[in-house]
């Protein structure tokens, strides 16, 4: 992340240390078992698929604000040469950890994401997850600059946007969470982990597409992401694992309905409506 945000560096850090999930790796090779699964294998085969249908000269890529690194284990193991970048020095601890489990060889990086240490063209894709929307207006023209800056001619950027935004899906299921954080109030009360507030912006799609309309991309494309509720105990943290065999009833039930949205819809189940989704994708080449 980046210090020019107004969302507290340190209290990225702190979320990262006190919390039991730190080091749980959300990627999967076979079925899987989560909610939190379901989403980063939805995500890669989303971006994957957009790959395939306008593929990219080179294959080098980089996860900018790349926390632990999910989505760039998928691109590394289909053989990408992947680099993670953390303005944090300790969640870019928590990415070699995980990925030494697993005797994956990537590149790392603690650096700025408003001034990329790195020179023009470097990259054929550039991804990042969660980013975007902990910027304020004042960076947030910068950040896409430098996102450009450092594709290559034809790399994508897949920009993966949450917006703070109570009228998606999450709305209709608030409910069964806060069922399940009263029926839970004991075992939340072992963890004291408290979550310090970051900023978050509510911005659309349309504020990120006008900070693009001068720049030089082509085939910009936006839609929305993510259109299963999040069901958790924990309202402050919605990716708390849920026990293992409730999550699996949940996947496995939500991998029917994405099934059921591609036969209706000719797309991917986890492409939505942005007003329906829990987050939205701008993606763009670089053009001349």
């Amino acid at each position: 992340m980046n210090s020019k945000m107004l969302g507290d560096p340190e209290g990225f850090d702190q979320n990262w240390k006190s919390r039991k999930e730190t080091f749980y790796n959300h990627h999967v090779a076979g079925v899987v078992k989560n909610q939190i699964q379901l989403a980063f294998r939805s995500h890669f085969e989303v971006f994957s698929q957009i790959l395939k249908d306008n593929p990219t000269k080179g294959k080098k890529l980089i996860e900018t604000g790349c926390g632990r690194g999910t989505l760039s284990n998928y691109f590394a193991l289909d053989g990408w040469d992947v680099t993670l970048l953390d303005y944090n020095e300790s969640v870019i601890d928590v990415a070699k950890k995980i990925f030494s489990t697993q005797n994956i060889d990537v590149n790392y990086k603690v650096g700025d994401a408003l001034d990329l240490p790195y020179e023009d063209e470097s990259f054929d894709v550039i991804t990042n997850i969660g980013l975007l929307e902990h910027f304020d207006d004042s960076a947030l023209q910068k950040l896409l600059d430098e996102q450009t800056r450092v594709l290559s001619k034809d790399g994508w950027c897949f920009s993966y946007v949450v917006p703070e935004n109570p009228r998606n899906i999450q709305r209709y299921f608030n409910w069964i969470n806060t069922f399940l954080k009263i029926i839970s109030f004991s075992w939340l009360k072992k963890n004291n982990a408290t979550k310090p507030e970051i900023f978050r912006s509510d911005h659309g799609s349309e504020r990120y597409l006008k900070c693009l309309e001068n720049s030089k991309v082509k085939n910009i494309t936006s839609f929305g992401m993510y259109p299963m509720p999040m069901i958790s105990h924990d309202a402050d943290f919605p990716f708390s694992l849920l026990p293992g065999p409730i999550e699996f009833c949940l996947a496995s039930f939500y991998k029917l309905i994405l099934f059921s949205r591609k036969l209706v819809t000719g797309k991917h189940g986890w492409i939505c409506s942005e007003k329906l989704g829990q987050a939205f994708l701008i993606a763009y080449q670089k053009d001349e």
